[in-house]
């Protein structure tokens, strides 16, 4: 392609050189860069693409674009393009070279601190049940057809993203069911695509090392609908009025509690799934879910709404909603034991009290939570956290999450402060494998031990961004393999 038509949907763009050159493709990573490829330097907030020019340059690149001025006397034969955003000029780039793909699909976008995976599984699910071939970029993996790929983030950055769902156009997807993150939408990862449909789920503290403030969160979170012909919101969320007032386009709600336009009754969690009521034409159907959690009904509430608008079935959204599995999401693990092992992905304060209250609602027995929380992170959530499960579990164990580059024991121990203003009982095991194995050994019959924070996640991340195998699914069962088969009755 050559470089001049690759960039002439750039505005506000300084050029010093040659347009008239073939370009090979497109990196933001210098180390991926080959012969006539263009660098696009993007400043990040742990390195700056500005400092691997020299080395892009020497793996090829024959085009630089950033927003710093460059002593170009030094770049003999390379083309320099000065831009104001190098984030937004490569999403407008990684758009036109991938032959704009997000035009050729219909986006279904999620948002919100909770629910986003779940919902977005359930919305990929119905379509496909209804006959709509979907694919869908998550949090867990990126899938389409018999494709699935891991994912590294929640949303992609922008080239990454435009290269899925140009796999998706030629995959003849027709629709893709986007989690849209709220680092994304300040990023701008998700530049320049348009959604048919936005989804708020709900919001609440998270993030806040990357945002500062709660405002900024929501301020985030609010630009998904700048991009959408129709936005269905949580009508029970506390931000959900603020967040209306910001919105331009059609709206609709939906919830339990207050006015909306999509809503349930009759709702009943169980120890394995939920069950609720809902008009349908003036019909009353059931559905079932083998997610348990009152949060399961919202979830469900915006996949029926979304998928109602976009003129799925009931008989397609019964059918999906019934079959739903979601990795690491309120997942019970089967160890064939007379106490329940639930894993789940809850890493925030909103997220773990979900997910205790609603396993309280169902339990029989005591409640042991084994959790902890990430390094380099929201520091403010840490007692939080140990304060809701000394509240709500009958016992805590504290342990390792992803302490990343800070010392564990100073983390343990800020979680330790929340768990002690309850009086809680509790223990502090850094081993997360040996915290887990404790909490199954203590554990008597009708008991449930909620392991919470990682969920679908099959590693630890230690100092220096260094990862170790840990799929705690997998170290649940072989923990249970190794126990007597009866346990304290």
């Amino acid at each position: 392609m050559l470089l001049q038509y690759l960039i002439e949907n750039l505005k506000d763009k300084d050029i010093i050189g040659d347009t008239n050159v073939e370009i090979n493709k497109i990196e933001y990573n210098s180390q991926k860069i080959a012969q006539n490829d263009i660098f696009v330097a993007i400043k990040g907030y742990k390195e700056d693409g500005n400092d691997y020019i020299k080395e892009a340059i020497k793996n090829g690149a024959i085009c630089i674009v950033t927003e710093d001025e460059l002593n170009v006397k030094e770049l003999v034969d390379i083309t320099v393009i000065k831009v104001k955003d190098s984030r937004i000029a490569l999403a407008i780039l990684a758009a036109h070279y991938y032959d704009e793909p997000a035009k050729k699909l219909k986006l279904i976008g999620i948002t919100g601190t909770k629910g986003k995976t779940t919902t977005a599984h359930m919305i990929r699910d119905i379509l496909n049940a209804s006959g709509k071939r979907a694919g869908m970029v998550g949090t867990i993996y990126n899938t389409y057809g018999n494709v699935c790929i891991e994912s590294s983030r929640t949303s992609p950055e922008s080239l990454d993203l435009q290269k899925l769902l140009k796999d998706m156009v030629d995959a003849e997807m027709e629709y893709a069911v986007m989690e849209v993150s709220s680092h994304s939408l300040v990023l701008n990862r998700v530049y320049g695509l348009h959604f048919e449909i936005g989804v708020f789920t709900n919001l609440s503290q998270e993030h806040l090392d990357f945002h500062e403030t709660m405002e900024n969160y929501l301020l985030a979170k609010s630009k998904l609908f700048e991009m959408c012909d129709f936005a269905l919101v949580n009508g029970d969320d506390i931000y959900t009025p603020r967040l209306l007032k910001m919105i331009q386009c059609k709206t609709a709600t939906f919830g339990l509690d207050n006015a909306v336009n999509v809503t349930a009754a009759d709702v009943r969690v169980n120890n394995n799934n939920v069950e609720f009521k809902m008009y349908v034409n003036k019909m009353l159907e059931t559905v079932v879910i083998n997610i348990p959690g009152r949060f399961t009904v919202y979830n469900a509430l915006a996949a029926i709404g979304t998928c109602s608008l976009l003129g799925c079935q009931m008989d397609a959204i019964l059918l999906a909603l019934a079959n739903i599995k979601v990795p690491g999401r309120s997942e019970i693990i089967d160890v064939q034991k007379t106490f329940t092992v639930l894993v789940d992905y809850a890493h925030n304060p909103s997220s773990l009290e979900a997910i205790l209250t609603s396993v309280k609602k169902y339990a029989k027995g005591r409640i042991i939570c084994v959790f902890g929380c990430g390094g380099n992170r929201d520091k403010e959530k840490r007692p939080m956290m140990g304060e809701i499960s000394g509240r709500l579990a009958d016992f805590t164990v504290i342990t390792t999450d992803n302490p990343r580059n800070e010392n564990p024991a100073i983390i343990m121990g800020e979680i330790e402060q929340g768990v002690k203003a309850t009086k809680g009982l509790y223990k502090i095991i850094e081993n997360r494998k040996e915290a887990i194995a404790f909490a199954m050994k203590i554990a008597w019959k009708s008991d449930i031990v909620v392991i919470a924070g990682k969920g679908h996640e099959t590693y630890q991340e230690l100092k220096n961004g260094r990862k170790i195998d840990f799929d705690e699914r997998k170290v649940v069962k072989e923990i249970a393999e190794k126990m007597p088969d009866k346990n304290i009755e």
